[in-house]
C-alpha cells in the first residue's frame, strides 16, 4: 500500500531487513546442523529419544535464544542510530518545504558537528542567501518600475500637449526636446539592464585582444566632448603608454561610465584629472574630479543597483553605471575603489592586472 507505515517509515524498513537477515542466518544454522547430524554414523533420525538429538534441540534453543536476544539488542541500537540520522533529516525536509513556500526566515538548529550538522549549516546559509536575493528582487522590481514610469509619464504628458496644437514654436521645440531626452533615457535604461543581465548570467565572455589602453581612454574623452564642452570642463590627462591584453569593448564601457560620472557631478568650469601609471604587475587608472562628492552615509551603497546619491534625482542616470563598471572590472580580475568627500569631489581608481 502506497501510504502504509512500512513504505513511509525508514525505521520499519531497517527492522524488517534486520529480522529477515536473522531468520535467514538461523535457518542456515539449523540446516547445517541437520546435515552434519544426518551424515553421522552414530545418529539415527528415527530415534527421536536419542540423547544426541535431545542435545541438538537444547543447543538449537540456546542458539536461537542468544541470536534472538542479539537481534533485539541490535535492532534497538540500529533504530536508535537511525533516529539520530532521520530526525535532523526530517527537520531539514520540513524546513525545505517552508522555503519552497517563500519563507526564507526559517533556520534549523545544527545539533552535531558531523556531515548532518554540516548539511544543516549549509542549509541555513542557503536560506540567508535566498532571503537576500528575494530582497534584491523586490527592490529591483520597485526601482525598475519607477525608472520606467517617470520618463513614460513625462513623454505621455508632453505628447498630449503637442497634440492639442496650442503651443508656441518655442514651447513645441522645448517639449519635443524633452520627449527626445526621455526616450534616450529609456533606451539607455533598457540597454544597461540588458548589459547587466548578460554580465550576471555570464553570457558576455571576454574577448581578449592587445590594444593601447591610453589611446582608448583618450578616445573615450573625445566621445564625451558634447557633455564636457557644455560645462566648459578642463581635462588634465597624465597617461603612460600601456599595451593591455583584455576585452577592448567591455573596458571602454568602464571609462565611459567613470568619465561621464565625473563630468555629470562636476561644476561648470571645473577640472577633471585622469592618470594612468604602471606598477610591478598592475596598471592603475585614476579619474579625479572636484565636483559635489559623495556623502559619507551613501559611500557604502554606490555600487548597489539603482542607488542614486542624488536624492532629488535631478541628475540624469539610472543608478546602474557603477554596477556595470564593477562587474566588468571583476570579469577582468581587477579591482575598483574610491575615496570621496562631500563638497570636495571624488577619486575612482581602477587596478588591472598586466
Amino acid at each position: 500500500m502506497k501510504n502504509s507505515f512500512i513504505n513511509k517509515s525508514i525505521y520499519a524498513k531497517f527492522a524488517f531487513i534486520f529480522l529477515a537477515i536473522w531468520w535467514l542466518l538461523n535457518s542456515i544454522n539449523f540446516g547445517i546442523v541437520i546435515r552434519v547430524l544426518s551424515k553421522s554414523t552414530a545418529f539415527d533420525l528415527s530415534d527421536v529419544h536419542s540423547e544426541l538429538f535431545q542435545e541438538f534441540y537444547r543447543m538449537r534453543n540456546v542458539t536461537s535464544m542468544s541470536f534472538l536476544l542479539s537481534a533485539c539488542v541490535g535492532t534497538i541500537c540500529i533504530l536508535f542510530a537511525v533516529n539520530n540520522i532521520v530526525t535532523p533529516i526530517r527537520r531539514l525536509s520540513n524546513a525545505s518545504k517552508e522555503v519552497a513556500k517563500g519563507n526564507f526566515d526559517i533556520q534549523v538548529k545544527a545539533e552535531s558537528i558531523d556531515e548532518i550538522g554540516q548539511l544543516t549549516s549549509d542549509f541555513n546559509l542557503m536560506t540567508n542567501e535566498l532571503k537576500n536575493i528575494d530582497v534584491l528582487r523586490k527592490d529591483f522590481v520597485t526601482n525598475v518600475s519607477h525608472e520606467f514610469k517617470t520618463p513614460i509619464t513625462s513623454i505621455k504628458g508632453f505628447a498630449k500637449l503637442i497634440k492639442d496644437g496650442q503651443l508656441t514654436k518655442e514651447q513645441l521645440m522645448e517639449y519635443s526636446d524633452i520627449i527626445i531626452n526621455e526616450s534616450e533615457r529609456l533606451s539607455l535604461l533598457s540597454s544597461n539592464l540588458l548589459k547587466l543581465s548578460q554580465l550576471d548570467t555570464k553570457l558576455i565572455r571576454e574577448e581578449a585582444t592587445i590594444f593601447s589602453l591610453d589611446e582608448q581612454i583618450r578616445k573615450t574623452i573625445l566621445m564625451l566632448e558634447v557633455h564636457w564642452a557644455k560645462k566648459n570642463i578642463d581635462f588634465d590627462i597624465q597617461l603612460e603608454q600601456v599595451e593591455y591584453k583584455g576585452d577592448e569593448y567591455l573596458l571602454q564601457q568602464v571609462w565611459i561610465n567613470l568619465i561621464h560620472n565625473a563630468i555629470k557631478f562636476s561644476e561648470p568650469f571645473g577640472k577633471i584629472k585622469i592618470k594612468m601609471y604602471k606598477q610591478v604587475s598592475t596598471v592603475k587608472i585614476e579619474v579625479i574630479d572636484k565636483g559635489i562628492g559623495i556623502a559619507e552615509e551613501d559611500q557604502g551603497r554606490i555600487f548597489e543597483r539603482f542607488f542614486k546619491g542624488d536624492k532629488s534625482r535631478t541628475k540624469e542616470g539610472n543608478g546602474l553605471g557603477l554596477v556595470i563598471v564593477k562587474k566588468i572590472i571583476g570579469l577582468s580580475n581587477g579591482k575598483i575603489y574610491f575615496k570621496s568627500k562631500l563638497g570636495e569631489g571624488s577619486t575612482f581608481t581602477v587596478e588591472l592586472p598586466l
